[in-house]
């Protein structure tokens, strides 16, 4: 089991040290369904929930139980990959006391389209907030991604824009809608030499200011009057990426959004999310 699951973790570029925990967790879980008179085949969620029970009984916190189901979402990652089971039993597990949570208050597609449609372009500022808008709702982009723009990022011939690495997220490179070429071009010859003098960024606040944060705060704030269940750009990220998995595999979700590893893409799955919700509630609510 070493070997090849070790291997499958360096592909993850985890540090050895991570591999080792990862590695003595998966065993310990394995001792668990031999003295369970468990196969692996028959894992599903209900199981996993008997082996957080298991954990509690034994004195784990809520951060060593969290830890021990990231190690097993890695575990059926790697069993997938090789076609020993199908689907990841311990996908969206996360007990009371982790850092993420499942994401909620979510805007459905149609929702994210009509605040891209019906936001007015007016003025030199309302069009870079429309520009920086189609990002948010079609591209997923987080702050520091948008603080870090530059022009030549854009390749609008091709249709794409390439987003550089951030501390946070890894690069990518995405297709840009129709409509949104035609956005930013128009942004890039016309609106943003007259905003914008000093900096080399691709989008600035008021005064070209480098710190968005205001911006997408009003930005936001406008929003929220085409729908008031508009919160913040986190949430209209967050709901991009849960539309995407309805849609589109694990994966290619994980790159789009720009996710160093699988754990963070699958928070967002949907899929009997609500009896997963009832099931944690009852024994084990979520942060």
């Amino acid at each position: 089991m070493e070997n090849g699951f070790g291997a499958y973790l360096k592909s993850e570029k985890l540090k050895d040290t991570t591999i080792e925990q990862h590695v003595r967790q998966v065993r310990y879980f394995l001792c668990w369904l031999a003295d369970s008179y468990l196969l692996l085949a028959e894992v599903g969620q209900p199981e996993i929930l008997r082996y957080i029970d298991c954990l509690w009984s034994e004195g784990r916190t809520a951060g060593q139980i969290n830890r021990a189901l990231l190690s097993l979402r890695y575990w059926f990652g790697y069993l997938n990959k090789t076609g020993s089971v199908q689907g990841n039993p311990a996908s969206g597990l996360r007990v009371k006391g982790a850092v993420r949570s499942i994401p909620t208050g979510l805007l459905e597609k149609n929702e994210l389209d009509h605040l891209y449609d019906s936001y007015t372009a007016k003025d030199d500022r309302t069009h870079r907030n429309k520009t920086i808008l189609g990002l948010l709702v079609y591209q997923a982009l987080t702050l520091e991604e948008l603080e870090t723009l530059r022009p030549e990022n854009l390749k609008l011939r091709e249709g794409k824009i390439t987003i550089p690495e951030t501390t946070n997220n890894a690069g990518r490179t995405l297709d840009l809608k129709p409509f949104q070429i035609l956005d930013l071009q128009e942004y890039l010859l016309v609106i943003r030499p007259r905003i914008q003098q000093r900096s080399e960024r691709l989008f600035t606040g008021r005064n070209d200011l480098e710190d968005l944060k205001n911006t997408l705060l009003h930005l936001c704030h406008a929003l929220r009057r085409i729908n008031p269940k508009v919160k913040h750009a986190t949430q209209i990220r967050q709901s991009v990426i849960t539309e995407w998995l309805k849609e589109k595999g694990l994966r290619q979700v994980q790159y789009m959004a720009g996710h160093r590893y699988v754990s963070s893409t699958e928070r967002y799955l949907t899929t009997n999310l609500e009896d997963l919700r009832d099931a944690l509630n009852k024994h084990h609510p979520l942060k």
